[in-house]
């Protein structure tokens, strides 16, 4: 099972992102579960051993501190983000684990 973390400021946006992505995983036949938090969670949900950690927009001010806990660390796109598109951040999950060869 691969795990992606996704991290917003609050954790609202993080937990609908989190839903509508885990659901459209049936239709890529991956194992990839989809967990979320807020920015002062992260370290205690998961920030250093999630198999990819996904940061919303808002966070990004802090990419490079969280960057430096999991390497494995991107942002995610503005307009995925802002329409709260799970399939979209399904297949940018995919792809970035597939550039660390991390696919479930």
């Amino acid at each position: 099972m691969t795990t992606v973390l996704i991290v917003c400021a609050s954790g609202i946006t993080s937990h609908l992102l989190q839903e509508t992505a885990q659901r459209s995983t049936e239709a890529y036949h991956t194992d990839i579960t989809f967990e979320a938090t807020s920015f002062a969670a992260a370290k205690n949900d998961g920030l250093e051993t999630a198999d990819l950690v996904l940061v919303a927009p808002q966070v990004g001010c802090d990419y490079v501190s969280l960057k430096a806990i999991n390497p494995r660390l991107e942002k995610i796109p503005d307009n995925i983000y802002a329409w709260v598109n799970g399939e979209s951040l399904v297949k940018f999950a995919m792809t970035e684990l597939d550039k660390n060869k991390v696919v479930g």
